[in-house]
């Protein structure tokens, strides 16, 4: 796993190839355009550009697509987990990677019951994305990253400048919208 994650958004990042063509090798994808007209078809344009040039991309919320599109795994997020039946996305992700988002140590119990390869804990910080979510905090971060037995990257405020600090408090990664924004 990567240990940057770009979350695309239709609205701050409304171009994600464009996003896709910039990004170091080493980083990851994270397609989010949930209402983007013709998402499909942009994930599968995304998907090619995302292998050509070695990213790590995981499809937000649809583990057919996922599949469909030949990504590298599947993002689930908190809430829809709890609204879905898991079976058929655990037999779909087999052989793909499966992260989730989590708001706190119940997202966090949950995604280890999954098996999820990594978790995305938010907000650490103040975020355009939740305006008004209540943060977590550096410090209750840390605290939970420690003790979770899947890799946590920090989403929400997370800057590049954040890494270090966060990685010594116990984070796997970061990931977020304003990485992309701060370096391309």
């Amino acid at each position: 796993m990567p240990s940057v994650f770009v979350m695309t958004d239709e609205t701050r990042l409304p171009d994600p190839v464009a996003v896709a063509q910039n990004l170091p090798p080493d980083w990851g994808l994270i397609f989010r355009h949930y209402e983007a007209p013709g998402r499909h078809q942009l994930a599968h344009v995304l998907s090619a550009v995302c292998k050509s040039r070695g990213l790590v991309l995981l499809i937000a919320g649809d583990w057919r697509l996922a599949c469909e599109t030949k990504a590298d795994g599947v993002h689930m997020p908190e809430g829809q987990l709890r609204h879905e039946t898991v079976s058929p996305l655990l037999n779909a992700t087999r052989t793909r990677l499966l992260t989730t988002s989590a708001h706190g140590p119940t997202g966090i119990r949950l995604a280890t019951a999954l098996g999820a390869d990594g978790v995305f804990l938010s907000p650490v910080k103040p975020t355009k994305s939740h305006a008004g979510a209540l943060p977590l905090g550096v410090f209750p971060f840390g605290a939970i990253a420690r003790q979770s037995l899947v890799p946590v990257y920090a989403l929400g405020g997370v800057t590049n400048s954040d890494a270090q600090r966060l990685h010594s408090l116990g984070a796997a990664g970061i990931a977020g919208i304003r990485l992309v924004q701060e370096n391309f």
